[in-house]
């Protein structure tokens, strides 16, 4: 900024000024303030010639008058700049600086041009001052505009009047121009100038920089002689990681997905402010980069070894920032491939563990963190086999991207309160045998730490609770609270949504007069001091349900507001994007936010170990959702179902044994005359084998139905694995895969209902109702049920159809081998087993999707979802309200959960007794009655 200052002596002062914030200049002292301590009245404008003269206040001086430096307020800017960043100069070789300023030989007449330099800046510690070396003036940008008339106007240097101007050393500022440097003796190439660590640390100048949102944090400008490339551990590229890396693409894509609201960019990411508050030693070579959403990759990079911690408050935007940056490594071919995983799934090590040696400890725990990674991928369907995935762990194949730390229940049951303490520091033993772990999980050389990013509240970020959270090795970021600077700037940029009724911006001028009035102490300030309250305030002064005024009105408390501002993002965020596409056309934002609060209740009640199942309590999966329905009613309404056709099948194959086929009213009409039929010898043997069918397939029925956890297709089958490599988009309901979708399913069902008509009426009525079932299940269950869309991600569907096809190769040799003996054709036992064995595999490879239509159809019957939940989570995802994590779904952010699990919703609502971990004997939840 061109600086013009009249000072109280009477004398007139021309020099340079830099904007390190909004409204904010820093400069030379002498240019603003007189010998006598007094600031003159000061005017500044920028480099276009035709801006009006803005002015200034000098609000700080240091007050030790040898250092040359001044703080100024702007009364106004029209417009918005970004915070600069500080750098620090602690000795070394000379580094590369630069500069703009308004030297007096560019003054011509009304203005004076701009002119930059370069040169290389050392620090002298006696006079606490840099050096410059601006060198020839060849070595500077040429200006046409010089002339030879011009430098001889002025007995001074040809660098007078840049006095003020800032000095860069990249992005950070490092110090401002003071002086030249005896301008006999170096004709103009050398300037003086004061660094940032002159001034630092007065009082004064850190109260004015958290008043004004500034930078709180100095980042060092290294030695460019001591910067070396990181090595980049590549690793091969495999058929394997290039199926992992589609994977995580697209979980990402899922994850991020509701970032920019409905149909609007309502809460666009806002870059964060993030500063070094633990492990220095590892980012040596990265403290010279800003941390930002754009450049946290290069940050990341150039640790050494490559630990990443990352802190801050709730809502502060760790989880974002974490997702940027796999984003971005994903972009670096050869890098390990970040994968995502939440802690609340953490499983507790082996008890035994514990009472190892304190030096054998970490590394027990290392192999069983290295092992639940595994499990993890093969779990969330991103790796196929178990063991493809132990050895991608083992061979650092993976960046593990560790979130939710802090979410962690306690160790379940505990013994009492002093076993689950450990003995240093009383940090719950759950969380300190993971810290080892993550300490003990060293790279392939085991020399040092393996890569690893990990972000979590610390024990300072809890706000109703204390919580001591122990943090593992590795360069500690903590992520700031929002400024009222970047709060103004982002109402100001009208990205939110426009007021529902009008479509007009909404006014946040009220707002935005506190925080120019305020500043740091602004209401504003306090009560949007995240990205995520933004976001809330955002809605819900779109909506109107809470204004602006009503944000910052003195009469409410903040923990008020806050509740407002929860209680409004669903029904502001419904008003913007109905529920008419998910299936559930005509709902009200009531009924949504009553579907929202019971699985809020169920992930509470279903967290930890239940019944041998991990559970995070922070991800709804389809097939671990059918507890809210009732454990027991569910099970009852699934046994029934289940063992119903069973039933009758088996009552089919007794008649064909003992009346032939197609027989069966002869069959009854005996039965009913009080004739039973004679049975040869060749019929014994028949009905003995359909009773002991019918029995084993009764007993599995109810078996597979009674289990806690319905069976799934195991992943880790080699052959299913192989199966799902060569098939993997079969399932993805779209063209003529969905009719090869739809044919299956009704194949399956036609044949089993088909079979069973065909044993007790004969072969036209089986012909007829198998194809007529086929093609009523084939078209019901794709187009109107969404069976795959359901199933997709959650109960493995790509493998029904190999289960199906082994059931079918099994059963037919069976049936080849055993009909013989029934005294039936080897080729009627081919076909029926084949076709016996298609239908059986597909039917048992069904439980998991008939549990939870089972759950789904009791729990729409009470109010308490939709019918169609999967297409409800779909719209909540695409809303904004949950992000879709691996083979689930979870709420956006853990404080809305938090807010549905607490608060009772505002409509009537009964109370059930909804059974959870406990089998029925759980808390009760809230129900709907609508």
């Amino acid at each position: 900024m061109e600086t013009y200052a009249e000072l109280s002596d009477g004398t007139k002062q021309a020099g340079t000024g830099y904007l390190i914030a909004d409204r904010v200049m820093l400069t030379a002292r002498h240019v603003v303030v007189d010998s006598n301590g007094n600031a003159g009245v000061v005017t500044v404008r920028g480099m276009d010639r035709s801006a009006d003269w803005i002015t200034a206040k000098v609000v700080w001086t240091p007050a030790d008058t040898t250092i040359d430096v001044a703080l100024l307020e702007l009364d106004t800017l029209p417009i918005q700049l970004p915070v600069v960043r500080w750098g620090r100069i602690e000795g070394g070789p000379p580094r590369e600086v630069s500069g703009i300023g308004f030297p007096r030989r560019q003054d011509r007449g009304r203005v004076r041009h701009s002119d930059h330099f370069w040169g290389q800046v050392t620090v002298e510690p006696r006079r606490n001052a840099l050096s410059v070396d601006v060198g020839s003036s060849t070595q500077r940008a040429p200006d046409m505009r010089d002339s030879h008339a011009a430098l001889q106007r002025w007995d001074t240097s040809e660098w007078s009047g840049v006095s003020g101007a800032a000095l860069f050393c990249g992005p950070l500022l490092v110090g401002v121009v003071s002086s030249d440097a005896y301008v006999e003796t170096y004709d103009g190439r050398k300037l003086h100038g004061v660094p940032v660590t002159a001034f630092w640390g007065d009082p004064d100048f850190t109260r004015q920089r958290e008043r004004l949102g500034l930078h709180t944090h100095t980042y060092p400008v290294l030695d460019p002689n001591a910067l070396t490339p990181p090595v980049e551990p590549l690793t091969h590229r495999t058929e394997k990681r290039e199926d992992l890396h589609v994977a995580m693409s697209t979980q990402i894509r899922g994850l991020t997905a509701g970032w920019n609201g409905v149909q609007r960019a309502a809460d666009r990411a806002i870059d964060l402010r993030c500063r070094v508050v633990g492990g220095e030693s590892y980012a040596e070579q990265a403290q010279a980069v800003p941390i930002t959403h754009d450049t946290i990759v290069d940050y990341y990079r150039a640790l050494s070894p490559r630990r990443l911690v990352i802190t801050g408050p709730s809502g502060s935007g760790k989880t974002i920032l974490v997702l940027r940056l796999m984003r971005q490594l994903l972009d670096h071919p050869g890098l390990p491939i970040p994968v995502y995983f939440n802690l609340a799934a953490w499983e507790l090590p082996d008890p035994k563990i514990r009472q190892l040696p304190p030096e054998a400890r970490p590394k027990k725990l290392a192999s069983h963190f290295e092992d639940w990674l595994a499990r993890q991928l093969v779990a969330r369907n991103l790796v196929l086999s178990l063991r493809d995935a132990r050895r991608m762990v083992q061979g650092r194949d993976i960046l593990p991207v560790l979130d939710g730390m802090d979410q962690i229940p306690a160790a379940s049951p505990p013994v009492d309160a002093q076993a689950t303490r450990s003995a240093d520091g009383g940090i719950d033993r759950t969380l300190r045998d993971l810290v080892d772990a993550l300490n003990g999980y060293l790279d392939l050389d085991g020399g040092q730490l393996a890569p690893l990013v990990l972000a979590t509240r610390s024990g300072k970020d809890f706000e109703t609770e204390t919580r001591d959270i122990p943090l593992p090795e590795g360069a500690v970021v903590e992520v700031e609270r929002l400024t009222w600077v970047q709060i103004q700037q982002h109402l100001e940029s009208g990205e939110g949504p426009p007021l529902k009724e009008t479509d007009q911006p909404v006014d946040w001028q009220p707002v935005l007069d506190d925080l120019t009035r305020n500043r740091g102490e602004a209401v504003a300030a306090r009560r949007l001091d995240t990205p995520w309250k933004l976001t809330l305030a955002v809605w819900a002064a779109a909506s109107q349900r809470v204004t602006p005024e009503e944000l910052i009105a003195g009469d409410t408390s903040d923990a008020e507001v806050e509740e407002r501002l929860l209680a409004s993002f669903v029904p502001s965020v419904h008003g913007y994007h109905s529920v008419h596409n998910s299936g559930t056309s005509g709902k009200s934002p009531e009924q949504v936010m009553g579907w929202l609060s019971v699985l809020a209740g169920h992930l509470r009640r279903n967290q930890g170990t239940v019944h041998g199942m991990r559970l995070s309590g922070r991800e709804v999966i389809l097939a671990q959702i059918w507890p809210v329905a009732e454990v027991k009613r569910v099970r009852k309404a699934h046994t029934l179902v289940h063992t119903l056709p069973i039933f009758f099948f088996g009552m089919a194959c007794v008649i064909a044994a003992v009346s032939g086929l197609g027989h069966a009213a002869d069959f009854f009409r005996e039965l009913l005359d009080g004739n039973l039929p004679a049975l040869t010898r060749a019929a014994s043997k028949r009905l003995t084998a359909a009773l002991l069918l019918a029995t084993a397939l009764l007993a599995a029925g109810v078996y597979f139905a009674r289990r806690y956890w319905p069976w799934m297709p195991p992943t880790h089958w080699p052959l299913l694995a192989f199966a799902q490599r060569r098939t993997q988009g079969l399932r993805t309901r779209r063209g003529p895969r969905r009719i090869l979708s739809g044919l299956e399913i009704g194949s399956a069902i036609g044949l089993g209902v088909g079979m069973a008509c065909t044993l007790a009426f004969g072969w036209w009525p089986g012909v007829i109702t198998g194809v007529a079932v086929a093609a009523f299940f084939g078209w019901f269950m794709e187009r109107k049920v969404g069976l795959d869309r359901t199933l997709s991600g959650n109960f493995n569907p790509e493998f029904f159809w190999v289960l199906d096809a082994l059931a079918a190769v099994v059963f037919a040799g069976l049936g080849a081998l055993v009909f013989p003996i029934l005294e039936y054709r080897w080729i009627d036992g081919l076909v029926f087993g084949a076709c016996f064995g298609f239908a059986l595999g597909f039917g048992f490879g069904l439980v998991p999707w008939l549990r939870y239509t089972t759950a789904m159809t009791l729990a729409t019957r009470d109010g308490l979802l939709p019918w169609r939940l999967a297409a409800f989570l779909d719209w909540a995802s695409k809303a904004g309200l949950m992000t879709i994590s691996g083979v689930g779904f979870q709420f956006r952010h853990q404080e809305l959960q938090e807010w549905f699990t607490d608060n009772e919703p505002p409509y009537k609502a009964t109370r059930v007794n909804r059974s959870g971990a406990d089998g029925g004997k759980g808390p009760e939840a809230s129900g709907l009655q609508m």
